[in-house]
């Protein structure tokens, strides 16, 4: 049995690697395209914000900035090149994803999830995910802090999901637009604004609790995986 299991790590490294590569390509191509909209002075940002709310569009580039960083820095803590050889590198990097991406990010997020001109839906699933965003980053802080290294790793990979939402979101909007696009004459009488508000509401709900299942599953599978006492 042991020598089974072994055999079948380096397959199951090597498919980890290649995952947090492509993880951190999209997460580091998402936050460079999309970040800099709200950061550069004049420059139209990509979704709307409210003119009666003086500070929709301050907070709305702040929780930008904030999840761009995240975004960047996240994918880099499941580098194992890393933890094992530059641990206070390692370390350095969660406490600023954490503390300078996630915190604000998350408690930003929900002030702008309430300001959001998307719905009740859509506004329901960004506050869902901002709050999970941020409890699973407490909970992965708190186990660190405690030295229970295995228990940290699994709520920084949930916190992880919750952050790919960046990426995903993007992901999930084509595909709702593209699945749409048969029905804008027959069901939106041509009104793609109206077909383009679907999709992102569908967008905002999948890319929170897709995410969400899919580190669940895969999170489980894995201690089922794990090798038991000998």
């Amino acid at each position: 049995m042991t020598a089974l299991t072994d055999s079948k790590r380096p397959t199951g490294n090597r498919r980890g690697r290649i995952a947090a590569v492509v993880v951190a390509v999209l997460s580091v191509g998402i936050a460079l395209w999309a970040v800099p909209r709200y950061l550069v002075p004049g420059a139209e940002p990509r979704i709307e914000y409210r003119d009666d709310v003086a500070v929709h569009l301050p907070i709305l580039s702040f929780h930008a900035a904030t999840g761009g960083l995240a975004l960047i820095l996240g994918p880099f803590q499941f580098f194992r090149g890393i933890r094992r050889r530059h641990p206070k590198v390692h370390r350095a990097i969660g406490r600023t994803y954490l503390l300078a991406g996630v915190l604000p990010g998350s408690l930003s997020g929900i002030v702008v999830a309430l300001l959001t001109t998307a719905g009740p839906i859509a506004m329901t699933a960004w506050v869902m995910l901002d709050v999970a965003w941020f409890y699973s980053a407490y909970r992965a802080f708190g186990a660190v802090r405690a030295g229970r290294i295995a228990e940290h790793e699994r709520w920084m990979m949930r916190n992880m999901a919750f952050t790919f939402a960046g990426v995903t979101l993007r992901a999930y909007l084509g595909l709702f637009i593209g699945l749409q696009i048969p029905l804008l004459g027959p069901v939106y009488s041509g009104d793609f604004e109206s077909l383009f508000a679907t999709a992102y509401t569908g967008a905002a709900v999948a890319s929170f609790l897709c995410n969400w299942m899919f580190i669940e599953i895969y999170l489980r599978r894995r201690r089922t995986a794990a090798p038991g006492p000998a």
